[in-house]
């Protein structure tokens, strides 16, 4: 009798530890249904291996010691009780007690056998306790069982320490003799079964009540004057309430029809991107219908609702209303204010094309432009091109400057002769002097013949040095002399040679203030600001970020064998208001970018806009009228502190800071050296 009990028990664990290892493991239910999975098939496995004979007691013992090390870890993740330190205590009493078991026909301290199993029992009650009361103050699911598990496997415990250790039994070991802990399993998968039970019960019963709910959500929505729709995941309707239908299309059968063919075709990609493609649950988009008797214009507010998984979206539901007059004057008035911006446009363009146009058209394929402070600049290259006086070109990161530099060279007397570009940040600080001034040969190891600098390569042209601002110190002297006296001495060379050179110096730092600091000498400075042009960032001339845009499309479409030649009038605007902290070198690339990724002939972007601060955020004056703002510096300094930390102060490679920044890794570096920036490693 005592075998068909253990294999009918056997039967009863192993079925529940399945039903339960496939909802964890393969449905990913949640790791609780993993753990009870668990206990209940190693006490399926304890039951069957104990009514077969010839099964050695150290095999049936291992899925016993399982059984009860996997008892806690089920009751913690199950309240959410879940104290790791003691549940590697009880598990490690649990699988001492095996081991010691094991040992026990070897060692002359068998009586610590019973120290590991009584300390399993008395920690495992102890949990479940703690357990069980916390689950009641969640109030999760019916405590009532967890409570009569416990009290259940609390008073078997205490019947088998007074059994082992006193020879005491209760009643009912006389009636049938065996161990009645091992019941404990079977009356947990029972409550188990009975919560599961009870579980669907509450859910055919919530059932029952929502599509009572729904029946009288659905009288109301159609007695509703306004549109409310529900659809799936691809567009296709489920639901629509009359005053819709009879708006767009009382004759047709709206249902199960895709709600992308009743849009405008202007308003399909509009509508699929920002609602069924969008990542956000909630939301605003305004579309255009082909109304019953005349187009219509609806604002829509969508709510996206998740399956009873919370992981998938099953359905989106629409609220409109009918937003055509107030449309229709907002598009009047907006019509007849771009109708005057294209007047004042037109008439600032042809005025400033007058001024420029004839003396820059060598430059102006690749200067593109009209704004009065583009203008300004040109006009200021116009004036000191001709002359053979060095010029420093100032202005941020990615404003052109080099561009303005070719155009400077182009417009001289020395434009047919050679132009030499140089970035000062680019080559390393001990190769820069080489590279400038060149070497004879044998001047150092390595210096097997000799090498002419870039200023003998420019010599009777024009010297273009980038980044003058991070020419170190011991190479200023020479670059002065060379300005000064026009002379320059190759390493390793006795002589000096003359050359004839027009240096044209860029910097997106203040000398001014880099002389002040110590980091540039003051007569270099005072030599090359004999005529500064400060080239204004792009937030300052947004009137040409619409016919940059426009360049750029035509000068991708040809490299990437694109056909885009339109761009949506929302879109131009986002671009034209954007801050551009990059600058033009920074619309560049998004440009390019979402040309590459653009399928159709409509321009779209391929990643929003980095997110810049708003005008409206920038401090208030002070009371003495000045802005309480930092200096440029500080704001760098604060700015690539800030990427630095975010990239955990990783400078170069894949997601370094320089690739962030937008800078050659040495750049980077040479800037965090001048302006005293080090990791908190280093410090």
């Amino acid at each position: 009798m005592e075998n068909l009990l253990y294999i009918f028990l056997s039967g009863i664990a192993l079925t529940t530890g399945t039903n339960y290892l496939w909802l964890g493991v393969i449905k990913k239910r949640s790791f609780t249904d993993v753990l009870f999975g668990l206990f209940a098939s190693a006490a399926g496995v304890y039951y069957l291996l104990t009514s077969l004979e010839g099964v050695p007691r150290l095999v049936i013992l291992f899925f016993a010691t399982i059984m009860f090390v996997l008892f806690p870890w089920y009751f913690a993740y199950e309240s959410d009780f879940i104290k790791r330190k003691l549940l590697w205590v009880i598990t490690f009493l649990g699988f001492g007690y095996y081991f010691w078991s094991a040992l026990s026909a070897y060692t002359e301290i068998p009586q610590l056998t019973l120290v590991f199993s009584y300390g399993v029992y008395v920690l495992s009650a102890i949990y479940a306790l703690g357990s069980t009361h916390n689950l009641r103050l969640l109030k999760k699911e019916p405590v009532g069982p967890f409570i009569a598990v416990t009290i259940y496997y609390i008073v078997c415990i205490l019947e088998e320490i007074a059994y082992n250790a006193f020879g005491l039994s209760l009643p009912w070991r006389r009636i049938i003799n065996f161990y009645y802990l091992d019941l404990f399993p079977v009356v947990l998968i029972s409550f188990k079964i009975f919560l599961m039970a009870y579980s669907q019960l509450q859910k055919t019963r919530l059932e029952g009540s929502i599509a009572i709910y729904q029946n009288n959500l659905n009288v109301i929505l159609n007695q509703a004057e306004r549109y409310v729709l529900t659809l799936d995941v691809k567009g296709e309707i489920l639901f629509a309430n009359p005053f819709f239908i009879n708006a767009v299309s009382p004759k047709t059968k709206i249902k199960h029809a895709n709600f992308l063919d009743l849009l405008s075709e202007t308003d399909r990609g509009v509508f699929q991107k920002e609602v069924l493609d969008a990542k956000g649950f909630t939301g605003k988009v305004i579309a255009s219908h082909n109304g019953a008797d005349h187009p219509i214009t609806v604002s829509w507010s969508f709510v996206k609702l998740k399956d009873d998984a919370a992981r998938n979206i099953m359905h989106i539901t629409l609220f409109g209303a009918d937003i055509s007059d107030q449309k229709e004057t907002e598009l009047s008035l907006i019509q007849a204010y771009e109708e005057l911006e294209v007047m004042k446009n037109k008439l600032e363009a042809e005025n400033l094309q007058l001024r420029n146009e004839s003396s820059f058209q060598g430059s102006r394929g690749r200067l593109v432009g009209a704004s009065p402070n583009f203008n300004y600049v040109l006009n200021r290259i116009e004036d000191v091109a001709p002359l053979d006086v060095p010029v420093l070109l100032e202005g941020e990161t990615g404003v052109g400057k080099e561009l303005f530099a070719s155009a400077i060279h182009e417009k001289s007397n020395r434009s047919t002769k050679p132009y030499i570009k140089v970035n000062c940040s680019a080559i390393p600080e001990n190769l820069l002097e080489s590279e400038l001034f060149g070497f004879e040969k044998g001047a150092f190891t390595g210096a097997d013949k000799l090498k002419r600098g870039m200023f003998e390569l420019a010599d009777g042209g024009t010297l273009f040095l980038d980044e003058i601002g991070d020419l170190p110190m011991s190479l200023q002297p020479k670059l002065l002399r060379a300005l000064q006296e026009g002379e320059i001495k190759r390493l390793g060379a006795e002589k000096t040679m003359k050359v004839d050179i027009r240096l044209i110096a860029a910097t997106n730092l203040s000398l001014q203030k880099q002389v002040e600091i110590g980091e540039f000498r003051s007569d270099l400075f005072y030599r090359l600001n004999v005529f500064p042009i400060t080239i204004p960032p792009l937030r300052k001339r947004k009137s040409d970020i619409p016919r940059l845009i426009n360049s750029f499309i035509k000068t991708f479409n040809e490299k990437y064998d694109k056909q885009i030649t339109e761009i949506s009038g929302s879109l131009m605007k986002d671009l034209t208001d954007y801050s551009w902290p990059g600058n033009i070198r920074q619309l560049r690339n998004i440009i390019e970018r979402a040309v590459i990724t653009t399928s159709g002939s409509i321009l779209k972007l391929a990643d929003p806009l980095p997110f810049t601060e708003k005008e409206d955020s920038r401090p208030a004056k002070d009371k003495s009228g000045l802005k309480s703002l930092g200096t440029l510096e500080d704001f760098e300094r604060g700015h690539i502190t800030r990427v630095l930390e975010y990239c955990d102060w990783r400078i170069s490679g894949k997601k370094g800071a320089a690739e962030i920044l937008n800078l050659p890794a040495s750049t980077l570096r040479s800037k965090m050296k001048k302006l005293g920036i080090t990791s908190p490693a280093k410090s």
